[in-house]
């Protein structure tokens, strides 16, 4: 029996399931750079606006998956609805025309969702940010 030859072979193995194993680290943490460059942009925090809850559940903020935000501000809601409608419609007529690659990818593998309520207390505006990249 070729000791050499399965010692070979085995050793081929492991170091095809090492590359696959970095390759797709390298691909996650590509794609994750690309959802953390594009989504803030895309769905920027309002200002003067306090974050009461953030989650995600991979890697980092507005990165790869999930990731909800809620925010208080003392704005009225319509105000607060009306810069969020401006602000995401002038980025996202923006960026039909934009040539960055972060922006032209972003765009298809991210979702954004928001909302805008009248707080519970009464007074001021909830706003709940909601991204999903790469899912």
């Amino acid at each position: 029996m070729d000791y050499g030859n399965s010692r070979r072979s085995a050793l081929g193995c492991l170091m095809i399931v090492a590359a696959v194993i970095v390759c797709g680290g390298l691909l996650s943490f590509g794609l994750d750079r690309i959802c953390v460059g594009y989504l803030p942009q895309r769905l920027p925090i309002y200002p003067n606006a306090t974050v009461t809850f953030r989650d995600h559940n991979l890697f980092t903020e507005f990165g790869m998956g999930n990731t909800v935000l809620i925010l208080d501000s003392p704005d009225e809601p319509d105000v607060v609805r009306a810069w969020y409608a401006t602000q995401t419609g002038t980025f996202l007529r923006a960026s039909l025309d934009e040539s960055d690659p972060i922006v032209s990818i972003g765009r298809r593998i991210a979702r954004v969702d928001w909302d805008v309520t009248r707080a519970e207390d009464g007074t001021g505006t909830q706003i709940i940010l909601f991204t999903t990249c790469v899912n």
